[in-house]
């Protein structure tokens, strides 16, 4: 049987945390088309419920942007990135290659990278912060690592050296650029990105070894 319309227009009711989660997944969506641009008003048309309930769930703007900022800073992130990059039964490589192959498509996607870049230039603080954790939690891995396949002192023994961060910075900025081309310039690289992804990891390590003997030499 088909399922009439509703003739006042009302949307069902919705469990709390359902109803929350539909609202930020539509302002997520206005966020990184808009920016500090979004008004509660447009969210609640976007839903088609009222003002008052949006306020309900994020009494303001301040607390909405809160929760898109939670969501885009948090809400990808996965623990099974650094446990590939820590298996160390698997050699380095392929290590590196699959932390990608998990990572890359989590971020490769049109919303994510313009709500970061809204986020970000509205406070820098927020691409400071999530940098960091990268660095700290899954950089340091990559540096231990290269060290390992290489025969050179854990960061245990010796901590990571700014010149090895920025090495692997290097990699890690121009896969993320590729996925800037992709998703907000609209100009997909002509290279398959799997095999884009692999090139930068062995040009990564053609160097890392060399980097960090000059690095753990001095």
């Amino acid at each position: 049987m088909t399922k009439k319309p509703n003739p006042s227009g009302q949307r069902r009711n919705l469990p709390a945390h359902e109803r929350r989660h539909e609202l930020l997944e539509a302002a997520i969506d206005i966020y990184s088309v808009k920016g500090m641009a979004i008004t509660v008003q447009e969210l609640a048309d976007r839903v088609q419920v009222t003002q008052p309930l949006v306020h309900r769930y994020f009494p303001t703007k301040v607390d909405l942007l809160s929760a898109i900022s939670d969501v885009i800073q948090n809400g990808h992130w996965e623990t099974r990135w650094r446990e590939i990059l820590v298996d160390s039964a698997t050699p380095f490589p392929q290590r590196l290659e699959a932390f990608y192959s998990y990572y890359l498509p989590t971020i490769y996607k049109s919303r994510w990278f313009r709500a970061f870049m809204f986020l970000s230039l509205n406070d820098p603080t927020f691409a400071q912060a999530y940098l960091t954790k990268f660095k700290n939690l899954l950089f340091r891995e990559i540096v231990e690592g290269a060290r390992q396949h290489y025969g050179f002192p854990s960061v245990r023994d010796r901590s990571p050296t700014e010149r090895e961060y920025e090495l692997i910075w290097s990699m890690h900025s121009t896969l993320v650029f590729a996925g800037i081309r992709l998703c907000i310039y609209e100009m997909p690289p002509a290279t398959d990105m799997t095999v884009v992804m692999k090139d930068q990891i062995k040009a990564y390590l053609s160097i890392a070894k060399d980097v960090i003997e000059e690095e753990l030499a001095d």
